[in-house]
Parts: C-alpha cells; structure tokens; sequence
C-alpha cells in the first residue's frame, strides 16, 4: 500500500467521524419530553354560572436527550371510543389552589396544589431529575358524562423554544394507584382510603 493512500484513508476517516461526532452531540442535545399522564381526577365546577367538567392530571415529565428545557405551555386532547376527540382548555390561575376532591367512599382528599401545580415549580425537565405535577383542564358540562367512554388522552408539552412534546396514553394503561399518586405528589391520605 502506497503511503499517499494511507495517510487520505486516514483524513477521510478522521473527517467522517468528526462530521458524526458533531452530528450525534446536535441529535442528542435536541429536547425531547417524554413521561406519563395519571388518569386524572374528574370533577365539576361553576365558572361565571356555567358548569364545566374539570380534568386534574398528575404529569410525569422527563426529557429523553442531555439539554434540559422548560415547558411554557400544556395543551391536552380527549379521545373518546367512538371516534371523536375533545381538545380541553388549560385553566390558568393560582385560584385552584384551594380544591379538595371526594374520591370514591367520599373521602375529602386535598392534593395540595398550592405545593404541587406542575407550572408554578421553577424546574427544568432533565433527563437526571424529572418534572412532576398537577395540571388543570376544563371541558364542557356533557364531558362529565361521557367520562366512561373515554379511549386515550393526548398531552401536548410546548416548550420556551414552542418545540411541540406529544405523549399519549390509553386509558388501560393508567388507571391510578391513590396511595401512589399521594406519595409522588406528598400529600396526605385519610386512614383506609381506596386506592381505586
């Protein structure tokens, strides 16, 4: 072999690996949030004198690459078994702060949002330490009855730079543990209640 071939093998080598060495650090430093959606607490409320159903979920969020990033915004679908999909509306404000929920014997639970609003905690989603939470959507007053026919639910994660996160998941993978959701969460459950 002639020496003018080995040492341009060897550039050709070097460069080619450089090129993907740098095209792997951009690839991996691209956010990409991945997690889980608790199956949320269904409830009602009054807003303005109109009855809206309320989606609580507890959000799990961790990012997949080594860049961490901040979520700016959440948005949340609804599919349902027949087909049709139910885009719900964030609720904004600290005024939910101050909600207790009846879970099935109608024990009163307090989740402690004022400590445990996903938005309100001032973190970023890392690959090391993930971004857990609760995160309030509203629908409309027939959404409550149709709660049982529901399929899946689409979380959209908007981060600082409006790159758009999606994760889904069927309702027959997160039915959820209370005594789970209470230790992620820290709060405090009454004596022998259900966990589901």
């Amino acid at each position: 072999m002639d020496a003018k071939l080995i040492v341009a093998t060897i550039g050709v080598v070097f460069g080619v690996s450089g090129w993907a060495t740098f095209l792997y650090n951009h690839i991996t430093h691209i956010p990409k949030i991945k997690g889980r959606i608790f199956s949320p607490i269904i409830g009602k409320m009054v807003n303005e004198s109109k009855e809206i159903t309320t989606f609580l979920f507890y959000l799990y969020l961790t990012n997949n690459r080594k860049t961490a990033v901040r979520a700016f915004n959440y948005e949340m679908k609804v599919y349902f078994i027949d087909g049709t999909i139910e885009n719900l509306e964030r609720v904004y404000g600290s005024n939910i702060t101050d909600l207790t929920f009846q879970w099935l014997d109608n024990t009163v639970i307090d989740p402690n949002l004022k400590e445990n609003l996903i938005y309100k905690k001032q973190q970023a989603i890392d690959v090391k330490e993930p971004l857990h939470g609760f995160v309030m959507f509203a629908g409309s007053e027939e959404l409550y009855k149709k709660q049982e026919k529901i399929e899946s639910y689409e979380l959209t994660v908007i981060d600082v730079f409006n790159k758009r996160h999606i994760i889904k998941e069927s309702i027959l993978d997160n039915k959820v543990n209370l005594y789970l959701l209470s230790d992620l969460a820290d709060f405090e459950l009454p004596p022998n209640t259900p966990s589901m």
